[in-house]
C-alpha cells in the first residue's frame, strides 16, 4: 500500500512540474534563439499569445531575421525619420536645389504639414502640453516597482521628442501644402503620388460621400507604380490604403482559390514588408516607443517583432506571414497576378477598418 502511494504522488509531482513548465511565460528573445536574462535582472514582459504559438513556426522566425537585417534607405526622408528636431532639415530644404527634388519637395510638404501652423485648416490641432507636464503624469502613472520601469522612462524620452521645436511661428495655408505636393508628384515622387491619392478620397468624403468613396481603378494603378518603386514609405502608404474596407472593392490574394483579405495582417504585412526595403523600423520606431511607454510590451526589438509577437492574434501572424511574401514575390518580379481586385459590394456584417498613419 505505501508503495503505491509513494508511486501515485511521484507520478502527480511529475504531472505539476510538466503542467508548470507547458504554461510558463516564455521570453520572446529565447524563442528567437536569444540567450536567457542574468540572474537578478528584471524579469520581461509577457509575451503574447501569437509569440507563444507561433515560436516553432518556420516563415515567421525567417521573415523577422530577413527584416532585422536589412540596411536602413539613405534618404532624405530616412534622414527625416531619424532627425531629433525637423527645423534644421527643413532650412537646408528650403529654397535649394536639393529640397526643390521630387523627394526634397515631399520632406517639406511633410514637415510643414506636421509642423506649420495651417492658417484655413477647418479645424485646429489642440495644442500638445509641455513635456514637463507630460513627464509628470507619466511618472505618476508609472508604478515605482515595475520590472519595466527604465526601459519605458526611456522609451518616453524617446517618443516624447519635440521635432516641431522652432516652428512657433511658421504659417502656410492648404494651397501652399497641396502646391508642395503637386509638386513633388508631378516630379515624380512615389510617397507624394500615394498621398495625393489619399487626399482625394478624403476630398470626396469631405464632400458627403463618406460611404461611398472608394478607389478608382487609375488610383489603384498609381498605388501599385508607387510600391513598384521599393520606396518603403510609399509602400506603407500605398499598402494601408489597399488595407482599408471599401464598399464596391475587395483585394484578394492567391491564385484559383484566392480569399478575401483579413485588413490588419494585409496591413501589417505592408508594414514589415517596408522594413526588408529600409523603412524606420529600429529600436527608434515611434509605434515601438509608445507602445513599450504606454503599455508595457518592452519586449520587441523591431517594428516586425512588435507586429508579429504583440499586435496579431495567432491567426493574423500566419496570415502576415503568407501574404509577405506574395507582395515581396510581386516587387522583386513585377508579377501581381497572386494579388487582385474585384468590384462588388461587400459582405454585409463585416468589420470596418480605416488606417491612419505618418504619411
Amino acid at each position: 500500500m505505501n508503495a503505491r502511494i509513494l508511486a501515485f504522488f511521484a507520478a502527480l509531482l511529475v504531472f505539476v512540474a510538466a503542467a508548470y513548465l507547458e504554461m510558463k511565460p516564455v521570453d520572446p528573445s529565447e524563442l528567437r534563439g536569444g540567450k536567457s536574462a542574468p540572474a537578478g535582472s528584471a524579469p520581461a514582459a509577457t509575451p503574447s499569445l501569437a509569440a507563444r504559438t507561433f515560436a516553432h513556426g518556420k516563415a515567421a522566425p525567417e521573415l523577422l531575421r530577413r527584416a532585422a537585417a536589412a540596411p536602413a534607405r539613405h534618404s532624405l526622408f530616412g534622414e527625416l525619420e531619424h532627425a531629433g528636431s525637423y527645423r534644421a532639415l527643413y532650412d537646408r530644404l528650403h529654397g535649394s536645389t536639393e529640397g526643390g527634388t521630387a523627394e526634397g519637395l515631399y520632406v517639406q510638404y511633410a514637415i510643414l504639414r506636421k509642423c506649420a501652423t495651417v492658417t484655413d485648416r477647418p479645424f485646429r490641432r489642440p495644442a500638445a502640453k509641455p513635456l514637463e507636464q507630460r513627464r509628470e503624469q507619466f511618472l505618476k502613472a508609472l508604478a515605482p516597482d515595475d520590472p519595466q520601469r527604465d526601459k519605458r522612462l526611456a522609451a518616453f524620452e524617446g517618443a516624447a521628442v519635440d521635432h516641431c521645436a522652432g516652428f512657433e511661428d511658421v504659417k502656410v495655408t492648404r494651397e501652399d501644402l497641396e502646391k508642395l505636393l503637386d509638386e513633388s508628384a508631378q516630379e515624380g515622387d512615389p510617397k507624394a503620388k500615394a498621398v495625393t491619392v489619399e487626399q482625394q478620397i478624403w476630398k470626396e468624403r469631405h464632400n458627403g460621400q463618406w460611404s461611398s468613396a472608394t478607389l478608382s481603378d487609375t488610383q489603384i494603378s498609381t498605388l501599385e507604380q508607387a510600391i513598384g518603386s521599393k520606396d518603403p514609405e510609399a509602400m506603407v502608404l500605398a499598402g494601408r490604403l489597399l488595407s482599408n474596407s471599401w464598399p464596391n472593392l475587395t483585394v484578394k490574394v492567391g491564385g484559383t482559390d484566392a480569399q478575401p483579405v483579413e485588413p490588419r495582417a494585409f496591413y501589417n504585412a505592408w508594414q514589415v514588408l517596408a522594413c526588408e526595403y529600409g523603412y524606420g523600423c529600429g529600436t527608434d520606431n515611434p509605434q515601438l516607443l509608445s507602445e513599450c511607454a504606454f503599455n508595457a510590451r518592452c519586449d520587441a526589438q523591431s517594428l516586425p517583432d512588435y507586429l508579429y509577437y504583440y499586435a496579431s492574434t495567432p491567426h493574423e501572424s500566419e496570415l502576415l506571414a503568407r501574404y509577405e511574401s506574395v507582395l515581396r514575390g510581386a516587387i522583386e518580379n513585377g508579377d501581381w497576378s497572386q494579388v487582385t481586385v474585384s468590384r462588388g459590394p461587400r459582405m454585409p456584417g463585416q468589420d470596418t477598418y480605416l488606417f491612419g498613419g505618418r504619411g
